[in-house]
């Protein structure tokens, strides 16, 4: 059940920009609405209201709407026709598909009091089956203009107002047969609920779906079901976005306890910036190394950072979450060096390069050199190997990748605050230098 809140009325007067004492058009349409309560004090100016397609039994608490002209119920519960005789303006009223009885027909009277109603829709409903249902109306509200989107003619008012009193005769008459009280009928009172019971509610809830009678109860039931079934969704669905992200809408991240193994085709690593870190890739001012100069907090303990560098990448771990960067060329791991800031905290990695171009002027010094086809030659070490991820010797496994032919190590663990020498603010780590295995 959803009941008819302040809090709803300006969600559906967006249009009117959420001012609720002005207006005068609402759509509470598919809202479970199972009774009409509080319209007539919060906006007493409608004009048009559509109710369709709720689980609403009874109409009551519409006579302060005084300016109300048209009203829609269609697809609702409504059992008998009433509380509308303080509607002076409504002009079309809408109750399609409800389940006005034959019995019902007794209350159509109460209609006479709305002088201007010239449009009124009964269809679908139990009431439509009496043989004499168009004659009674009509000739009932002599105002109606159109039945059931029908026009009323002059010449069929007139019949149906000389019909009347024979199709009454009849309509009694089949009543008493089927043991109607038409005192009871004909009743029409603010105090009486005609909602469903609940025992009944209970009773249809306990059939099977395919054998349950097209009844008011049965409409609860069947919605208070999928009410059931859609909150269990949504709880569902809150606790998967739970598991997977965070409560400002980000994607969590499961920590890592390391970092992952490396493809034998370096190519294939893919670059990400899982916490999401502030940071600096660049050459050094001599323009003999890349530095990445990466914020990871001024207060961040450094045994919860770890930092790897290949020959191609370079790789941080902060908390569990890695920051993963493509070198724009090769660099020596073995001589890389990890330094930490006591100022800002924050973390500089500097990774002389593989191969350093000779300045102008100076003669030509023992470099790594990369051929790109195979071989590595360094001219008084004597290194060969060859180029990683390219080449027929990176498919052959990775004993003789350019990692460790360079020597190249990871200098994972080495990230530490050191008391040895403070330069600018920032300490120097210590660097491995040894060959990797």
């Amino acid at each position: 059940m959803a009941p008819i809140t302040l809090d709803m009325i300006r969600r559906r007067a967006e249009h009117n920009e959420g001012m609720v004492g002005n207006l005068e058009e609402i759509a509470l349409h598919q809202q479970e609405i199972e009774k009409i309560e509080a319209l007539g004090q919060i906006c007493r100016h409608l004009k048009i209201l559509y109710m369709q397609n709720n689980l609403i039994s009874k109409l009551q608490n519409l006579h302060r709407l005084k300016e109300l002209e048209y009203l829609n119920m269609a697809l609702n519960n409504v059992t008998k026709i009433e509380n509308l005789q303080r509607c002076e303006s409504l002009q079309k009223l809408d109750l399609t598909m409800n389940f006005i009885t034959k019995a019902s027909l007794l209350t159509v009277h109460t209609l006479d009091a709305c002088p201007k109603l010239d449009d009124l829709y009964l269809m679908g409903n139990p009431c439509a089956d009496f043989g004499g249902y168009r004659a009674f109306v009509i000739g009932t509200l002599p105002q109606l203009r159109r039945l059931d989107g029908k026009d009323v003619t002059p010449s069929e008012r007139i019949l149906s107002k000389q019909e009347l009193p024979r199709v009454t005769e009849r309509l009694m008459k089949e009543l008493r047969a089927d043991g109607v009280d038409i005192e009871e009928a004909s009743r029409v009172s603010d105090a009486r609920d005609l909602g469903p019971d609940e025992d009944d509610i209970a009773e249809v809830l306990a059939m099977p779906e395919d054998e349950r009678p097209w009844t008011a109860a049965t409409r609860v039931a069947e919605q208070r079901e999928f009410a059931a079934q859609r909150d269990a969704n949504e709880e569902k669905k809150r606790e998967h976005n739970k598991r997977l992200f965070n409560p400002d809408g980000t994607k969590k991240q499961p920590r890592r306890e390391g970092f992952p193994e490396l493809p034998d085709d370096l190519d294939d690593v893919k670059q990400c910036n899982e916490p999401g870190l502030t940071f600096r890739l660049d050459d050094s001012d001599d323009g003999g190394a890349v530095v990445l100069d990466c914020n990871v907090g001024k207060y961040m303990d450094t045994s919860l950072i770890d930092v790897d560098v290949q020959t191609r990448l370079i790789r941080v771990l902060v908390k569990g979450k890695m920051l993963c960067l493509v070198l724009p060329e090769e660099v020596k791991p073995d001589a890389s060096t990890a330094q930490r800031s006591k100022v800002t905290g924050a973390l500089v990695v500097t990774m002389p390069k593989a191969f350093q171009k000779p300045k102008r002027g100076e003669e030509k010094k023992d470099e790594y050199v990369v051929d790109g086809g195979g071989g590595v030659e360094g001219g008084k070490c004597g290194v060969g190997g060859s180029n990683p991820g390219k080449g027929a010797d990176a498919k052959n496994g990775g004993a003789r990748s350019l990692i460790k032919e360079l020597g190249g190590v990871s200098i994972r663990g080495i990230v530490r605050d050191a008391h040895t020498a403070d330069i600018g603010g920032v300490t120097i780590a210590e660097a491995v230098r040894t060959a990797a295995p």
